[in-house]
């Protein structure tokens, strides 16, 4: 059989105790998500597998498709799994305070391979949104780690103002939450570890307190904060606007808004997700349905030319590469 690709992806729906409701709007349209849902997985080959949505292939999981054609996906010498996962987080209620360890750490503590980085790029905020990214100005190590004794922790975090189109790079070690109120679209390693400093006394799904890794939390946390919303830079002139939202040493995630036929390339030969938030459009010459709001595309690392065909009015994309 060819190596296939593109692919498109159906969407994963977890109930959160955390989670909004519903979606607002216009996002209410594009995932059919349950009441209740907080997270949309779009891309993930663990824990939470990703189907593809149709043609021949339809309704074998990620982790399968990338176990038959690990290096035409993921690229010359990288076989094995999904190092990224993308995710929508739909924010009802603030989510515990936690911080995640990098990949020696991860390794030290854990046994296993990645830690976890990771970003956010804000689709909706309510007016007074805001998230906790690090710590306040001067803040030390002793400091937190008496407050986190003594059940004082939320007066050291430094909570940010969110709006829609901003978007925040969260390396390993960050303390961090998300605020109500908010959908983002997360982009991550693919890992789970994560350490909770703080769960605001609220029980879980089950009725009872969530446990807390204090600890280990401590331990690699790093001293900084405020944050604040990274800066893009713009990658390309002219009809199709291309922005770096963010780069980090496991991922990169971009905006396009793509008026004319475009092939996304910036980057080089690496495993991407196309996830379009507006517009229409097919891929020239594949056999597939055409690209509407909401879906994300899995675009091998092997396959070479591939061109998007946006419809009268464009298409703006995320571009998530691993």
């Amino acid at each position: 059989m060819t190596p296939p690709g593109p692919l498109l992806l159906a969407p994963v729906f977890l109930d959160k105790v955390w989670a909004s409701p519903g979606l607002a709007a216009p996002w209410n349209g594009l995932w059919p998500a349950p009441p209740n849902t907080g997270e949309i997985w779009l891309a993930s080959d663990r824990h939470h597998v990703t189907p593809v949505a149709w043609g021949p292939l339809a309704g074998l999981g990620l982790n399968e498709v990338l176990a038959r054609w690990p290096q035409w996906f993921l690229g010359q010498g990288r076989g094995g799994s999904l190092p990224i996962l993308l995710k929508i987080l739909n924010v009802g209620q603030w989510l515990s305070v936690q911080v995640h360890p990098g990949d020696v750490d991860a390794r030290r503590l854990e046994n296993v391979t990645w830690g976890k980085s990771e970003s956010w790029h804000v689709l909706w905020a309510a007016p007074g949104a805001e998230i906790i990214m690090g710590l306040k100005q001067g803040v030390d190590q002793a400091q937190v780690a008496a407050a986190t004794a003594q059940g004082g922790l939320p007066e050291l975090l430094a909570r940010v103002p969110a709006k829609a189109g901003h978007t925040f790079h969260l390396p390993a070690g960050t303390v961090h939450a998300t605020g109500p109120g908010l959908v983002i679209c997360e982009l991550q390693q693919a890992s789970d570890v994560t350490y909770r400093f703080y769960d605001w006394d609220r029980p879980g799904s089950d009725g009872k307190l969530r446990p807390l890794h204090q600890d280990k939390a401590l331990a690699v946390m790093t001293l900084a904060g405020p944050g604040a919303p990274q800066a893009s830079r713009r990658l390309s002139e002219g009809p199709n606007r291309l922005e770096l939202l963010v780069e980090d040493p496991h991922f990169a995630l971009l905006k396009a808004q793509v008026r004319e036929p475009y092939q996304p390339h910036w980057g080089g030969r690496r495993l991407r997700l196309v996830t379009v938030l507006a517009g229409q459009g097919q891929w020239h010459g594949a056999q597939t349905p055409d690209l509407a709001p909401g879906q994300t595309w899995l675009l091998p690392a092997g396959q070479e030319g591939l061109t998007l065909l946006p419809a009268p009015g464009g298409l703006t994309l995320l571009e998530s590469l691993a």
